[in-house]
């Protein structure tokens, strides 16, 4: 537990804000390259800014839930930081999501896109300084989650749940080669995906009685960035309810090749054929299909996907 003695602080735009908090760093030591010293400067910053830190590192798969549902459930810290990729703040989320404990981001992953979509990447780029004010600046956003239901496990989502292509990418992607070279792993895992999607079964969806269909590729995003810098689509934002579904049809190389252009042009809602899912339950695949959770490969089966109602609040940087 804390201990500390309350002092008044000032946010980056100079401001008095009532009293100095206390900070829980959540760290995924395993995380994109070399990101620890990074961590350790933004945490050495909140204390200079006033802040009293503690760290925590993650030792195991869904371990930052744990430590996150715990320090939230027992009032241990104003704020509690997910310092990692999108899967390290997915869980914090998961444990956070429930009790008036907002959560914030040190990108310290790979691709850190719900950290470009909340304002903590500066021009594309991680800075210890603009991170450490973000977290300074008591800014709030409302971001509103998902559920996702596989296997009798429900699983709180963030960003996007991918069915079939891009789950089928991230299965082939090789730990220690990601541990080496980062971004540069998912070439051959892309390439390898990419040879295999013929191979795929049809991706069923159903919602209501009478609402239904299949597809090639299903891509359900609760955000406007996909895969890092990429836009891939305009009919959601974090901050609103409901998640845009993205159908995207055939088998193959070829027509994964053309949504992957289509989403480099930001024309991926056009060829989808998008529509926003808002209160409806949307049940997708079967038990051959591969399925994603914000980055992070969940297995093969049917997975059911429900908006949630109420919203997380998170630590973001808002421009002023």
């Amino acid at each position: 537990r804390f201990a500390y003695s309350r002092k008044a602080v000032h946010n980056q735009q100079g401001q008095q804000c009532s009293m100095s908090e206390r900070v829980a760093i959540i760290r995924n030591r395993f995380a994109g390259q070399g990101k620890s010293s990074l961590v350790d400067r933004i945490a050495e910053k909140l204390r200079r800014g006033g802040q009293h830190v503690r760290m925590l590192d993650t030792e195991y798969a869904g371990h930052a839930t744990e430590l996150a549902t715990k320090i939230a459930a027992t009032g241990e810290a104003d704020v509690i930081v997910a310092a990692g990729g999108d899967g390290t703040i997915r869980e914090v989320a998961e444990g956070a999501y429930g009790h008036k404990v907002p959560v914030g981001i040190i990108p310290a992953g790979s691709a850190n896109v719900l950290a470009r979509e909340l304002g903590y990447m500066k021009s594309g780029q991680v800075s210890a300084r603009h991170v450490a004010n973000a977290l300074l600046s008591r800014d709030i956003v409302d971001l509103y989650p998902f559920e996702v239901e596989r296997d009798g496990r429900v699983q709180l989502g963030l960003c996007w749940v991918g069915v079939g292509f891009d789950a089928e990418v991230l299965r082939n992607v090789s730990p220690s080669l990601k541990e080496k070279i980062g971004r540069a792993s998912f070439v051959p895992a892309i390439i390898q995906a990419l040879v295999g999607d013929s191979s795929l079964p049809d991706i069923t969806w159903h919602m209501h009685r009478n609402t239904k269909g299949t597809c090639g590729w299903a891509l359900l995003s609760n955000i406007r960035r996909y895969a890092g810098p990429f836009i891939v689509t305009k009919k959601t934002t974090y901050n609103s309810h409901g998640l845009a579904c993205l159908m995207s049809q055939g088998h193959g190389a070829w027509p994964r090749i053309l949504d992957q252009l289509a989403i480099g042009l930001r024309r991926f809602d056009k060829r989808a054929g998008v529509w926003v899912l808002e209160k409806a339950t949307l049940h997708l695949g079967s038990d051959q299909t591969p399925v994603q959770m914000d980055g992070d490969f969940l297995g093969f089966g049917e997975v059911a996907v429900t908006p949630k109602k109420h919203p997380l609040p998170f630590r973001a940087f808002v421009r002023r």
